[in-house]
């Protein structure tokens, strides 16, 4: 029984383990150790640590903000917001900006029709919409940087709210989504990791960032929460209506919106 109790912890530690590793993998560029491990049990663990890795993208964020104004106090805003955006997009791969692209062709080429906007999403070609709506994304989002970067000698919590927990708020909504509504393709990026998306999981997420917020955002807590899930609840309506559920390109856009969103919310 010792033995067996042994060997069953050692496979629990194991999978959480390699599940850290897959998801910082998964949801970004940083690098990790060669995946010993990549069955079913390891993708589901994973999802624990999404937010987790929000906020490990988001120290380097910050990081790279404190190195720019320690080496100039002075600095341009400008210059640094453009900074901290083309390192977002290097961290993430541009892997939701790609969701980003595919969901607006998809949404305008698909012409309310579920069959054409899901055939849409696979073709690999950029349309006009695509490009218009990723240049709109990165401009409001680079915009709203820098508002934060120049509210954050007055208000340094601001800053490192919009740096450190949205990036965490974004990749748990994505959780939300997957929870509360169906997969919509027979296989795909994320088949094995659907059941692992559960209410309960992302209610005890939700109370852990909440508890993180209020140090940093104080008042602005509940409003920013309020944005939050009613921006989650108007997506979730959306793709229910134009296709009946989530793809994995839908899901990569969610992450987009949502840290564009709540940036303009923070900032504003």
């Amino acid at each position: 029984m010792d033995q067996f109790r042994k060997h069953g912890w050692q496979r629990i530690m194991s999978t959480y383990y390699w599940g850290f590793w897959f998801a910082l993998t998964f949801l970004s560029r940083l690098p990790g150790p060669y995946l010993k491990r990549l069955d079913p049990e390891v993708q589901q663990a994973a999802m624990w640590f999404y937010p987790l890795v929000g906020a490990i993208l988001g120290l380097f964020l910050v990081g790279l903000v404190t190195l720019c104004f320690y080496y100039n106090p002075q600095a341009s805003v400008f210059l640094v917001g453009a900074l901290v955006l083309a390192l977002w997009v290097y961290l993430t791969g541009a892997m939701h900006l790609d969701g980003v692209a595919d969901t607006a062709d998809a949404w305008v080429g698909g012409l309310g029709d579920h069959q054409r906007t899901l055939d849409i999403m696979k073709d690999p070609r950029v349309g006009a919409m695509a490009v218009a709506a990723m240049l709109v994304v990165l401009l409001v989002k680079f915009a709203a940087i820098t508002a934060l970067l120049a509210q954050a000698q007055d208000n340094i919590g601001l800053l490192l709210g919009g740096l450190l927990l949205i990036p965490m708020l974004a990749r748990t909504g994505i959780i939300g989504l997957m929870a509360s509504t169906d997969y919509v393709r027979q296989h795909g990026m994320v088949t094995a990791t659907q059941s692992a998306a559960t209410k309960t999981k992302v209610v005890i997420m939700t109370v852990l960032l909440t508890l993180f917020a209020v140090p940093l955002l104080r008042e602005k807590t509940l409003m920013m929460l309020l944005v939050w899930l009613g921006l989650l609840v108007a997506y979730r309506a959306a793709l229910k209506k134009r296709l009946g559920g989530y793809t994995g390109d839908t899901l990569g856009a969610a992450v987009e919106f949502q840290e564009t969103i709540l940036l303009v919310a923070l900032a504003l």
